[in-house]
C-alpha cells in the first residue's frame, strides 16, 4: 500500500468514515462520506478534473495560465524537430541549431533547460552555455530514451535560497515545508529532496506561512484550486516565485523526515471539508 492511500486510510479510522480497498494491492481506494462516493487511485484524488490536471502536469500551459497573476520564471517552449507528423503543424523551429538561436536571442545565460511533462527533476538541467544547452535538448528529444518529451522548455535561470512545497485544498494552505539541501550534496539531480542528504522541514512559522499564502491568493479568483502541491522557490533578493505546480504530491520524504501524523491530520481536514 503506497503511503498516500495507508496516510488517508489513517484518517479514515480517526473519523469513522467507510472506505473499501478495491484492488488485491489496496492501493484503489473508495470513501463514502454522506453517501456519495470518493475514489482514490495511487497518488491520484477525485478533486481535480481531468482537464486540470492536464494544465499541472503540462508546465508550458502553466506558465501561460499564471504567469499575469503570480511571478513565474520567463518560460518559452520548443516543439522537438523529431516530433511526430501529427505534430508538425506546431512546428516553429525545424532543426536544433534554430532553437539554439532563439534561446540566445530571448535568454540570459544560466538558462534552465527541462521537459515539459515528467517529474521528480529528471531531464532537468542547469546550463551554463550554449553547449549544454545542446547537449539538454538532444537529452529531452532523444526518441529512443523513456524520458523522452517531444516538447523542451527554456526557463529563466532564478538564485534560489528557500524552495518550498505548499499544499493546498479548495484555496486553503493545508501543509507547507521547505525543501532543503542546507546540508545536502548534489548527485546529479537538480530537484531539491534529490540531492542526498537533503530534508523536508516542516514549515508552521506564521510570518513564512503569510507570506506564501500571501503569494499565491491572486491566483484563486480566477482559478480556485480543489487540491494541489505548489513549488514555490525564494530568491536571493526575496522574492518569492511559482515553479510549478504538481497535481498529485507524494508525501513518501515528507514522513520519512517528519511525523506522519501531520499528514493523518491534513487529510482528515481534507475529509471532514468534504462532509
Amino acid at each position: 500500500m503506497l503511503t498516500n492511500i495507508r496516510l488517508l486510510l489513517e484518517a479514515c479510522k480517526h473519523l469513522n468514515i467507510e472506505f473499501k480497498c478495491l484492488h488485491t494491492n489496496d492501493n484503489l481506494v473508495r470513501v463514502v462520506i454522506n453517501q456519495k462516493p470518493y475514489y482514490f487511485t495511487n497518488f491520484s484524488t477525485p478533486f481535480l478534473p481531468q482537464s486540470i490536471s492536464q494544465i499541472f502536469k503540462d508546465k508550458d500551459y502553466t506558465y501561460h495560465l499564471f504567469k499575469d497573476k503570480v511571478n513565474v520564471p520567463k518560460t518559452k517552449a520548443f516543439l522537438s524537430p523529431f516530433c511526430e507528423d501529427k505534430y508538425k503543424i506546431y512546428l516553429e523551429h525545424q532543426d536544433i541549431d534554430s532553437i539554439l538561436e532563439a534561446i540566445q536571442k530571448t535568454f540570459v545565460l544560466p538558462v534552465i533547460i527541462k521537459r515539459n511533462s515528467g517529474s521528480s527533476g529528471t531531464n532537468v538541467f542547469l546550463c551554463q552555455n550554449i553547449e549544454q544547452v545542446r547537449f539538454s535538448l538532444e537529452k529531452i528529444f532523444d526518441v529512443n530514451s523513456k524520458e523522452y518529451d517531444y516538447v523542451a522548455l527554456a526557463q529563466e535561470y532564478i538564485d534560489i535560497v528557500h524552495e518550498y512545497r505548499a499544499i493546498v485544498f479548495k484555496n486553503k494552505l493545508l501543509l507547507l515545508y521547505e525543501k532543503s539541501k542546507a546540508e545536502a550534496q548534489f548527485i546529479g539531480n537538480l530537484s531539491p529532496l534529490h540531492w542526498e542528504g537533503a530534508k523536508a522541514i516542516h514549515i508552521t512559522e506564521t510570518r513564512v506561512v503569510s507570506a506564501i499564502e500571501n503569494f499565491i491568493k491572486p491566483i484563486f479568483p480566477d482559478f480556485p484550486i480543489d487540491y494541489a502541491g505548489f513549488d514555490i522557490a525564494l530568491d536571493k533578493n526575496g522574492k518569492y516565485w511559482l515553479i510549478e505546480i504538481n497535481s498529485h504530491p507524494n508525501f513518501d520524504i515528507f514522513i520519512r523526515d517528519n511525523n506522519e501524523r501531520i499528514i493523518v491530520e491534513m487529510f482528515k481536514t481534507i475529509l471532514q471539508n468534504l462532509s
